[in-house]
């Protein structure tokens, strides 16, 4: 025999069941979506760093450049003879002094 109020608890119990697994696939969902979204934003976010960086090495690759071309010995040359008015001293004019005490020591 059945005892009485058996089937409104079993009833009862799988409706818990039910809302137990219905809340638990849509906070299984809520989940995906979120990790989902924070993924994305994960992947745009590298992929405008991505695009910094080749920015970044393009113009590093330019000042390097630069600075190449405005250390050349003939440039730095001539801005110095047009520009600040130097000159290669004549060979004679260098002179070369030799202290006597040096001289005596050896």
């Amino acid at each position: 025999m059945v005892k009485p109020g058996y089937k409104t608890n079993l009833k009862r119990k799988r409706m818990v069941v039910g809302i137990c697994l219905f809340l638990g696939l849509i906070g299984s969902m809520v989940f995906y979506l979120w990790i989902y979204n924070y993924t994305n934003t994960l992947y745009r976010e590298i992929d405008q760093l991505r695009r910094k960086e080749a920015l970044m090495v393009a113009r590093n690759r330019a000042l390097q450049i630069e600075i190449e071309t405005l250390m050349r010995p003939d440039r730095i040359k001539t801005i110095a003879m047009n520009e600040i008015g130097m000159v290669f001293p004549n060979p004679e004019t260098l002179a070369v002094i030799i202290e006597p005490q040096i001289s005596n020591s050896r």
